[in-house]
């Protein structure tokens, strides 16, 4: 479908299917980071005892960092002027300002006992992987023009 003279193609956000999109990024993304969680453990010499990979606080954490990221979803879908191309670098510089946790703790001016290297790395992978399914669930499925025509 063509764009009305003077509009622009551009992707615009459906905040209607934040509804079912925003809940779905919030499992999807709290299921990954238990998997990566157990993996760490298992695979990689993670301690299961570590304050911040617990369960509990990996659960709460996650859903109240994309708690956030769907107000900035909102947020940028109503005020930007170009909102998918926002969100992401939004998205990507709230990345980088997550990692400071890690870096902070790992460098020790930031209480986290028990920090080591492979703990580090778990968090941030776990990070980025957050980050990259909710970037790509939301700028995918909560698009006014999703799925592309053919």
């Amino acid at each position: 479908m063509a764009s009305p003279p003077g509009r622009s193609a551009r992707p615009k956000f459906a905040l209607r299917r934040l509804v079912w999109v925003g809940p779905l990024t919030i499992i999807v993304a709290v299921l990954v980071n238990l998997v990566i969680r157990s993996l760490a453990v298992a695979f990689f010499g993670v301690p299961d005892r570590f304050a911040y990979l617990q369960a509990p606080f990996v659960i709460g954490s996650t859903v109240f960092f994309l708690v956030l990221a769907l107000v900035a979803f909102v947020l940028v879908g109503r005020f930007a002027r170009h909102p998918v191309g926002f969100y992401r670098l939004l998205a990507l510089a709230a990345l980088f300002v997550s990692f400071l946790n890690p870096v902070l703790a790992l460098s020790g001016l930031f209480p986290a006992p028990g920090m080591d290297v492979p703990i580090f790395w778990t968090m941030i992978v776990m990070h980025t992987v957050t980050a990259i399914i909710t970037v790509a669930l939301l700028t995918r499925l909560a698009v006014a023009d999703w799925p592309p025509e053919q």
